[in-house]
């Protein structure tokens, strides 16, 4: 699914709007047993709505099997998980 949201980008606040209605179609896609995304993987615009799809868990095995192969976080840092679930991830990483 690739929703076109449409939006005057003169007019303050649209931007904040059209943003807000594809979260809210994410969300919906999830609820309905759908997922965030299909091919294209999961980038800024997505990724704090990975908590919607997947349990803190699930996101922490995720992040484990990250770190497993990009151990100081280089590739991607701030995409596909949230930020704030992968902090201490990517705080231990620059320390490294």
């Amino acid at each position: 699914m690739h929703p076109l949201i449409l939006f005057d980008a003169n007019k303050p606040g649209e931007l904040e709007k059209a943003e807000a209605f594809g979260s809210d179609v994410l969300r919906l896609c999830v609820a309905m047993g759908g997922c965030l995304t299909g091919e294209h993987g999961v980038g800024i615009e997505k990724r704090d709505l990975m908590t919607e799809q997947y349990e803190p868990d699930d996101l922490a095995i995720q992040m484990e099997i990250k770190d497993a192969f990009d151990p100081k976080w280089l590739l991607n840092p701030a995409k596909v998980f949230p930020l704030e679930a992968s902090r201490s991830y990517r705080e231990a990483a620059r320390w490294n």
